[in-house]
């Protein structure tokens, strides 16, 4: 982006925060943050107890030029998988599913509840997991793995507790915009514990459409372990 952008730029510019005072018997928080990442947590008792919100975001999403030996190459994807799985999701659906996944013809802008502390959990929408094949269910299944695998094991495996407890064939699938890439694109994956957003709407640096990624997990029961009457305020 040249050299005005390299104060929000900087590689190193990245945050570690603690809340509290780090013990084994009171609830405390880290957060790492910085541009296009922000990863919260909170620990009790030596586990972590909260895990979101879980953000992760790219610009570019897929590098478009050859910028030398020591830069990534033409045509590297950040947070591919992210894009590409709903991808293959939403072209190996039938005429009948896609009409139950497509929500609406254009992407919003922008994830939802961006400043907000809590996500006040919209009603499901789109085509739910009970209603695709056996082999479109392990592509959502791989779909929401590669958020869940970007934590420990352990937050993991309690994220996929919920999902189980719930049945996975609650989730739901919507998807907004086309379904090609370069042209802006949203999904989002909910289930009664969570809620996946994902949108890739805007240009990127050199103006190449829809090239730049904005992706959330957020709980069901609030961000940073706060009461939902207390996140909401």
């Amino acid at each position: 982006e040249g050299p005005t952008s390299l104060g929000r730029r900087d590689p190193f510019k990245y945050y570690f925060t603690i809340y509290g005072q780090p013990q084994s018997d009171q609830p405390w928080g880290l957060s790492v943050e910085g541009h296009h990442l922000s990863l919260n947590f909170v620990i009790q008792d030596g586990k972590i107890i909260e895990s979101t919100p879980q953000f992760f975001a790219t610009n570019p999403a897929t590098i478009q030029s050859d910028f030398g030996d020591e830069y990534p190459a033409k045509g590297t994807r950040v947070l591919k998988d992210e894009e590409q799985l709903a991808f293959d999701l939403m072209n190996s659906l039938n005429a009948d599913q896609k009409s139950k996944a497509i929500v609406a013809a254009e992407a919003p802008a922008e994830i939802h509840w961006i400043k907000q502390p809590s996500a006040d959990m919209p009603k499901p929408v789109g085509i739910l997991a009970s209603d695709l094949t056996d082999s479109q269910r392990q592509m959502l299944r791989s779909l929401v793995e590669v958020y869940t695998s970007s934590m420990t094991d352990a937050v993991s495996e309690a994220r996929w507790a919920l999902i189980e407890q719930a049945g996975f064939e609650k989730l739901s699938f919507g998807w907004s915009g086309p379904t090609e890439p370069g042209i802006g694109h949203f999904y989002a994956i909910q289930g009664p514990s969570f809620i996946i957003e994902f949108v890739n709407t805007q240009p990127d640096a050199a103006g190449n459409p829809a090239n730049h990624i904005h992706c959330v997990w957020r709980d069901a029961d609030g961000d940073f372990n706060l009461p939902q009457e207390v996140a909401a305020k």
